[in-house]
């Protein structure tokens, strides 16, 4: 590998004092990585890639600004089978918001092997004892950078995250390359990096808050006085091509929706796959037949007065009072979030298009083949379901039935109410997060097109976690929040681009199976990560197949 060099030095300013240094080598800065990278939150192949500096690879480096790196680093998977976090994720381990949000395509897929991943490591050169100024309350030590030696001596590389030099030369990069749909956005980046908070809730990216001036602190310049709240996504593990979640939320944007947090920048990453030597770069490698490129990062007006859906709808289901203002509150909320699910299908049909759908027959055996596998892998269904894989078998015979389905179209792909904020104050407006889908599948899978109630069926799910966790000890509030929130769906998709073409009889079929689906890929999931909550799923399978459980073996939610 072409090395960086000694050579290659800086001195640059910051706070008063003179910063300077030279970079490491690139075999001293990947066995630095090797040993930093896998304690890191977002690092997606815990206890699977080695780290020995040759298994290491840097497939990028571009120089964006004096001591500014941006960095991919490509690690190889693991040639052992997948572990449970590798290969059923989408639920957020502890994060019980995320609860019923595991996805149901690609099993196999994640489980497989892909060779590498990519991961996006921007990195600040620095003084060697500035990396204290960059903790975060709450984090362990060594989680904002490394210290290591250098041609010239020792320095510290802090993480380009929680600092405010990379985000300074990410904005105007993004105004370079006109990826901005807001450029007083952008430049109050600039004007705010020093104000910069990094997250600590997020698991496989890493968000920064850019908060606006708050009262009586003097603004960095106009548009940092004007521009709300910003949050930046960096994007931590990149796939060739569009990342949904900025894709689709520039899509939305520009289409008029107003319910997903508003773009103002992003930025592009590009990269040769089969690279293995490389220098330092100004500017991104220009696309060619042999590299790639995809979304790194993006920044998006903050919702900063905003309720956490599963959180408050486990605060409804625990304090509810029958036919008291809770219940109602609880129904208000559920269908209007069924509205807004609604009018996020008709936008992404109307900015991203539909197409033909698969034959019920087709997607039965889909539904067929993850059926069987889950049971395989869950036992406690056939223990308390008596003869669950016929029962499965008979209730998706139901959806072959079926004389063809409605469009299909880019959908949310892992909806429930930890991917929903309600607003607390204006308008009470339902905002959706998240359009990127589970990180470790294949990103062709996750922008396939599907049929929108897969999405409905989630949030059906969620909402009997919801119940669960909120132990509501009514037991017709499960039911009346589902039925409300469908036919806030409902009532609202009659007048768009939604599953119009299905009658009621076929869109209750087809939804229900759906639901199956998820409540199976979830009791995988809770068998292997949960085991004290696979009570949940199981109780939404038996209901799910009108079936009495096992003797012995608790009744299914009320529903």
């Amino acid at each position: 590998m072409e090395e960086h060099g000694p050579g290659y030095a800086l001195a640059a300013r910051r706070g008063g004092a003179v910063r300077s240094g030279a970079w490491p080598q690139d075999e001293a800065l990947l066995e630095a990585l090797g040993a930093w990278l896998p304690a890191r939150r977002w690092f997606p192949l815990k206890g699977a890639a080695g780290s020995e500096p040759q298994s290491l690879r840097l497939v990028a480096c571009q120089d964006m600004a004096p001591a500014v790196r941006d960095l991919l680093v490509a690690v190889p998977r693991s040639t052992q089978p997948a572990t449970a976090e590798e290969g059923v994720t989408g639920q957020g381990g502890a994060d019980v918001g995320r609860a019923s949000g595991a996805s149901t395509d690609g099993v196999e897929a994640a489980q497989g092997l892909r060779g590498q991943v990519v991961l996006h490591v921007p990195m600040v050169l620095e003084e060697p004892g500035a990396l204290d100024s960059f903790a975060v309350a709450g984090e362990p030590p060594g989680s904002h950078g490394l210290t290591l030696e250098g041609p010239s001596g020792q320095v510290a590389l802090v993480d380009g995250a929680h600092h405010p030099d990379f985000w300074r030369a990410w904005a105007r990069q993004a105004l370079e390359a006109g990826t901005v749909l807001e450029e007083d956005g952008a430049r109050a980046i600039l004007q705010r990096a020093h104000r910069l908070r990094v997250s600590t809730s997020q698991q496989s990216n890493s968000s920064v808050v850019l908060p606006a001036p708050a009262c009586g602190q003097q603004p960095g310049g106009p548009e940092d006085a004007c521009v709300p709240d910003l949050v930046v996504k960096l994007l931590r593990v990149l796939d060739e091509g569009r990342n949904p979640d900025v894709e689709v939320s520039v899509a939305l944007a520009r289409d008029g929706w107003d319910r997903v947090r508003r773009p103002v920048a992003w930025s592009v990453a590009t990269w040769n796959p089969a690279r293995s030597e490389l220098g330092p770069s100004t500017m991104p490698a220009p696309a060619t037949a042999s590299t790639v490129s995809t979304d790194s990062a993006v920044a998006c007006v903050f919702v900063p007065e905003a309720e956490d859906g599963f959180e408050l709808f486990c605060a409804l289901a625990s304090s509810d009072d029958a036919d008291g203002p809770r219940r109602k509150r609880a129904l208000s909320l559920a269908a209007s979030l069924g509205d807004t699910t609604a009018q996020m299908h008709d936008h992404l049909v109307s900015a991203l298009g539909a197409s033909a759908p698969p034959s019920p027959r087709d997607l039965a055996a889909a539904l067929r083949l993850r059926a069987g596998w889950a049971l395989a892998e869950v036992p406690e269904v056939s223990q308390r379901i008596p003869g669950a894989a016929d029962q499965v078998r008979r209730f998706l015979t139901r959806l072959e039935a079926l004389d063809t389905l409605g469009p299909s179209s880019r959908v949310h792909g892992d909806y429930h109410l930890g991917q929903v904020l309600h607003e607390t104050g204006g308008q009470q407006r339902w905002y959706v997060l998240d359009f990127e889908g589970e990180p470790l599948r294949p990103l062709a899978e996750r922008t396939r097109p599907d049929q929108p109630l897969r999405d409905v069926a989630g949030m059906l799910r969620s909402f009997d976690y919801a119940a669960a966790v909120g132990r509501t000890v009514h037991p017709d509030w499960l039911p009346a929040v589902r039925r409300a929130f469908t036919d806030g769906y409902y009532s609202r998709a009659r007048h768009g681009h939604g599953p119009t073409a299905l009658d009621q009889a076929a869109s209750e079929v087809l939804l229900a199976c759906l639901e199956l689906d998820k409540a199976l890929y979830e009791a995988v999931y809770e068998a292997r990560n949960r085991p004290d909550w696979l009570d949940i799923p199981l109780d939404g399978i038996a209901c799910l197949l009108g079936t009495p459980t096992a003797p012995g073996a608790p009744g299914p939610a009320h529903r």
